[in-house]
C-alpha cells in the first residue's frame, strides 16, 4: 500500500465510524511509514493493534513519542529457544524478538506475545510461558493454527478446535499468575456472536488488502469469488451491503458433519474460509475438525 492510499484509508475509516484497526502482514515494519501511519490512526481515535514478527530492530524507538493509549503491539514467538523458534519460522531473529519485547514493556507499551499452537509447538508452550514470565510479559495469546494449505505436513500439524480448546485450558489453568488468552475463529464460539450468524466476517469485520481489495476476512484474500470490491473505488456502505456477505450473516443451523463433536452445541459449523478453501463449499464443516 502506498502512503497516499494509507492516508485515504484512514479518512474512509473515520468517515464511516470504524473504531478499530488491526494491522497484519507479512511484516508491517517493512513499510517505512508505518510508525507515522499508526500515529495518525491513534490521533483520529482508532484503536490500533499491530502484529509483527519482531525481526525489525528497535521497535520501541519507532514509537517512542507515541501515546501508549489505544495502541497494542503483538509479537510472534514460536519457540522457547533460538533453535526451536528457527525451526518453525526459518528465521534467526529469536534474540531480537526478546529484546523488542523487553524494551516495549520497559517503555510502557501495551505489549502481547503470540504463539501458533500446533502439534509441533504444543510440547514447548509451557517453556515459552516460563520464558515470558521471566522477562515480565503479562499477556500471552495462544493462536489456533489455520489450515489453508494442502500439504500433508500442515494437515498433520493442525488441531481440531476441541483439541485446541482443551490444550488452551490446560495451559491457562496451570499458570494462574499470567493472563493467557486464545485466538480462534469466532464460529467455534457462537455465544460471542450475534444470534443467527456464521462468524464475524462481514458482521464485525472486513479485510482490506494492500491494493485496496476488500474481503469478508483476511482468510479469504486469495479467493477471488469473495473479492467484494475496492475500498478506494467503492463506497464502504455499498461494500458492506454486498449480498455475498449474507452467508456469514445468516446461519440457521450447524451443518458440520462432525456429529460427535464435543463442541457442536457451541459451534456454528466451523470456519467458512477453511470450508471453501478445502472443499469449495463455504457452508461445509471445518477440515481441522473433520480430519
Amino acid at each position: 500500500m502506498t502512503w497516499d492510499n494509507a492516508c485515504r484509508l484512514l479518512e474512509i475509516l473515520s468517515e464511516n465510524s470504524v473504531r478499530e484497526l488491526d494491522i497484519m502482514g507479512g511484516e508491517p515494519f517493512l513499510l517505512h511509514w508505518m510508525p507515522e501511519f499508526v500515529g495518525r490512526a491513534v490521533k483520529k481515535g482508532l484503536t490500533v493493534n499491530l502484529s509483527t514478527n519482531g525481526s525489525v530492530p528497535d521497535i520501541t524507538g519507532r514509537f517512542r513519542d507515541f501515546s501508549r493509549r489505544n495502541f497494542t503491539v503483538g509479537l510472534s514467538l514460536e519457540g522457547s529457544t533460538e533453535e526451536r523458534h528457527r525451526t518453525l519460522t526459518r528465521a534467526v531473529h529469536f534474540s531480537g524478538v526478546l529484546r523488542n519485547i523487553t524494551e516495549l514493556l520497559s517503555a510502557g507499551f501495551n505489549t502481547v506475545v503470540k504463539t501458533v499452537v500446533n502439534r509441533e509447538t504444543m510440547a514447548d508452550i509451557q517453556d515459552i510461558v516460563y520464558l515470558l514470565k521471566k522477562i515480565g510479559v503479562r499477556r500471552y495469546y495462544l493462536l489456533h493454527m489455520d489450515l489453508l494449505s494442502g500439504t500433508d505436513s500442515s494437515r498433520f500439524s493442525a488441531l481440531s478446535y476441541p483439541t485446541f480448546l482443551s490444550f488452551y485450558e490446560k495451559i491457562r489453568d496451570a499458570n494462574p499468575d499470567m493472563s493467557i488468552l486464545k485466538v480462534n475463529a469466532s464460529c467455534f464460539e457462537k455465544d460471542t456472536l450475534p444470534s443467527g450468524v456464521r462468524c464475524a466476517a462481514g458482521v464485525r469485520k472486513l479485510a482490506v488488502m494492500p491494493d485496496g481489495a476488500v474481503y469478508p476476512c483476511n482468510l479469504f484474500h486469495n479467493m477471488e469469488s469473495f473479492r467484494l470490491s475496492n475500498i478506494f473505488e467503492a463506497d464502504l456502505t455499498t461494500i458492506w451491503d454486498d449480498p455475498r456477505l449474507d452467508i456469514f450473516r445468516n446461519a440457521a443451523q450447524n451443518s458440520c458433519e462432525a456429529g460427535d463433536c464435543a463442541n457442536r452445541t457451541s459451534c456454528t459449523g466451523g470456519c467458512p474460509a477453511h470450508a471453501y478453501f478445502n472443499g469449495g463449499d463455504s457452508s461445509a464443516g471445518d477440515l481441522r475438525c473433520l480430519l
